[in-house]
């Protein structure tokens, strides 16, 4: 939960930043969520001093981000207070390359800042409903996080190095950073690339280092990040056309199933034997695939004929292998 409201955050924001107006509905449709849902995440962003106005039925406008501050804090201290402390470590500790920002920011705003021990990031209560989980920490975001997020806030194009495992090699590439969004234990960004001239996924501890340019972006109108993810199981898409799959779960597993988020439209019918059928359409056959295989027998792949006659040759070479 705590993923997803972050993750909706970062959209809210990104949203209303390339949109003169938008409606709650709209930003509902966008992060596929509830209308209420979006009411309180845009208190949310109230507190944490993201101003905006309410246009009737056209929806809210933003009319201030927090970079402005009436203590006059800079835009590194701001960061350094607000959102480095739940993606970037242990911003309390002097060895964290924006502890000074970070206290000096505490000082603006008349914060009692004690001893490492003790001293806790501000908006601790704020921190506690959007924080990352500790899964997507990594070593390399100390480095990375703060330039990427500052980036994305100020649409600033970067540039990175990049290891692209497929090739097995570092590619050197500009980048126009969209949406920074957590899937399954890691942290993605969605971003134009230069070199390749489309929007591509950029799984984040990939990047290797960071340099902001001078160049700024703006996020095509055209843009839908909901368009964009949609029929993805997690966050990649191999398939240009969605696939549709029917699989069949065990009774004694299908109460489990329950509890999965599911990315992309998803139905699930449960059976008069206690056995649930999930049926969805997925552009990311792979990655829905791995998933299908970690329950083992317990999951029967009833629908494509074709997929299912790929995992029973796929399950014969397995059992080949045992007996050997």
């Amino acid at each position: 939960m705590r993923s997803q409201k972050a993750e909706r955050l970062f959209y809210i924001v990104n949203y209303l930043d390339n949109h003169e107006t938008v409606t709650a509905a709209e930003l509902a449709r966008h992060c596929q969520t509830s209308i209420r849902s979006i009411y309180r995440d845009m208190r949310v962003l109230e507190e944490i001093g993201y101003y905006y106005t309410n246009e009737g039925r056209q929806g809210y406008k933003l009319i201030s981000k927090p970079v402005e501050s009436p203590q006059n804090l800079t835009f590194e201290e701001w960061m350094a207070l607000i959102l480095y402390p739940f993606v970037s470590g242990n911003i309390t500790s002097e060895k964290h390359p924006h502890y000074l920002a970070y206290r000096s920011g505490l000082e603006k705003i008349g914060g009692k800042v004690h001893n490492n021990k003790s001293v806790q990031p501000i908006s601790a209560q704020i921190g506690e409903r959007i924080l990352f989980q500790d899964q997507y920490y990594n070593s390399n975001h100390v480095e990375i996080m703060p330039l990427l997020v500052q980036a994305i806030a100020q649409n600033i194009s970067i540039q990175v190095s990049y290891f692209s495992m497929h090739r097995n090699e570092m590619s050197y590439r500009k980048l126009d950073p969209y949406y920074l969004i957590p899937r399954g234990g890691q942290l993605y960004v969605i971003a134009f690339c230069h070199l390749r001239k489309e929007v591509r996924v950029f799984r984040l501890n990939r990047v290797r280092s960071i340099q902001l340019t001078e160049a700024h972006y703006q996020i095509p109108k055209s843009f839908s990040i909901s368009d964009f993810l949609a029929n993805r199981w997690s966050i990649f898409a191999e398939e240009m056309e969605p696939i549709s799959f029917i699989v069949k779960f065990q009774k004694e597993i299908s109460r489990y199933i329950y509890e999965y988020d599911f990315y992309t439209d998803t139905i699930l019918e449960e059976q008069e034997d206690g056995s649930l059928l999930l049926k969805t359409k997925v552009k990311s056959k792979l990655e829905f695939l791995r998933w299908i295989r970690s329950f083992g027998t317990s999951a029967e792949v009833i629908e494509p004929a074709t997929i299912r006659k790929e995992l029973q040759r796929e399950f014969e070479e397995m059992v080949k292998t045992y007996q050997k």
